[in-house]
């Protein structure tokens, strides 16, 4: 089974649907549009970019994911944190 390379590709991959930026949980990709809040599955170390194979996520499911991943759980914008201040 392959592995996904998320930092390899992180800058050139966006959501399909809205060209939002995608945080990467694991085992998916969700997108970081709040109005979206899409779950791309990855499948066999590939991930599945298709808006019919998404899963819409409940706004609580998709604030907890964004704060995980360093993003503001309401806009899904990248959070300043101090050690990326630079």
């Amino acid at each position: 089974m392959q592995t996904f390379n998320y930092d390899a590709v992180k800058d050139l991959i966006r959501c399909p649907k809205t060209r939002a930026p995608l945080v990467y949980t694991g085992n998916a990709l969700v997108c970081c549009d709040p109005e979206a809040r899409l779950r791309y599955p990855i499948v066999d170390g590939f991930p599945i970019l298709l808006v019919d194979e998404a899963t819409a996520l409940s706004r609580e499911e998709w604030a907890t994911i964004m704060s995980e991943g360093g993003h503001d759980p309401v806009t899904g914008e990248k959070s300043e944190t101090p050690a990326s201040k630079a």
